[in-house]
């Protein structure tokens, strides 16, 4: 008889083990998250373009060791003006400083000038027969951020940043500051003036890849990202803001489930103690 009832016992708390199991795995969230997008909007009032929108995504990626890449991509309408062409992005990341953190490769799909494709695959750190630097990165520890030039009314309080305009940033911090908003993003042209039309940019992304990243970065440390178009800093800029937490959810029919086993479980194995004690 308590061979049989060790059996059972045994049976039934395997019952309860798998029940518990179901419902942590249920709730666990994802910390290792191997990419996270940043998306913002805004309105340009010196563009006579499309509603003077301006919009951009920004995909980061750590799903390689020691690597982050970053897609940026202007998801607005066509440009009219310089200051709508998007040109920088910055950013925080709310861990220890990314000392090693460098650019090592930059790459636009397409070129073009005045809807012509001048060119595929651009590296955007060797371009032309002076193999100038046409996009660079910008990283500081100073609490004030990266700054701007003196006087400007909208400094860079980020500490990261990654720009094709100088925006008066200390050439120190290693932004390119090259041709200024030529090879700056855009999604093709609206009605542009003589500037833009004549002038080579980015078809809609770029591609940009960092080595150096330490062990135990976390992605969703990234906040405070802010997308820049033209080339000072006083002209449009753009914010990522975060949505509002969801509600609450009640728990999924599959936890819920599990949780019925676990009581029924503990129930039986309840009843069953009783009676052999009696």
């Amino acid at each position: 008889m308590s061979q049989l009832y060790s059996k059972k016992i045994v049976g039934y708390a395997a019952c309860c083990i798998s029940a518990l199991a179901v419902v942590t795995v249920s709730q666990v969230s994802r910390a290792d998250a191997a990419l996270m997008t940043f998306s913002a909007t805004g309105t340009n009032p010196i563009s006579g373009g499309t509603s003077a929108a301006l919009a951009a995504k920004a995909v980061f990626d750590d799903s390689i060791a020691g690597q982050l890449t970053l897609t940026l991509t202007n998801t607005g309408p066509g440009a009219s003006v310089p200051s709508d062409v998007l040109t920088g992005i910055f950013w925080d990341y709310a861990g220890s400083p990314l000392t090693n953190l460098n650019l090592s490769s930059a790459k636009a799909p397409t070129v073009i000038t005045n809807n012509v494709t001048t060119g595929t695959n651009v590296d955007l750190t060797k371009v032309g027969g002076n193999k100038s630097v046409e996009w660079g990165f910008a990283k500081t520890t100073a609490s004030s951020g990266l700054g701007g030039a003196s006087g400007v009314a909208n400094p860079v309080t980020q500490h990261y940043g990654l720009a094709t305009a100088g925006f008066g940033i200390s050439p120190g911090f290693g932004l390119s500051g090259g041709q200024q908003f030529n090879y700056g993003i855009i999604t093709g042209y609206d009605s542009s003036n003589p500037a833009v039309s004549g002038g080579t940019f980015v078809n809609n992304s770029a591609t940009f890849v960092f080595s150096g990243l330490p062990t135990g970065f976390d992605l969703t440390k990234i906040q405070n990202v802010r997308f820049q178009y033209g080339t000072s800093l006083d002209e449009p800029s753009t914010y990522y803001i975060a949505p509002p937490p969801p509600p609450k959810r009640v728990p999924e029919s599959g936890t819920t489930a599990a949780l019925g086993l676990f009581a029924v479980g503990a129930l039986r194995v309840a009843k069953k103690k009783s009676l052999v004690l009696a």
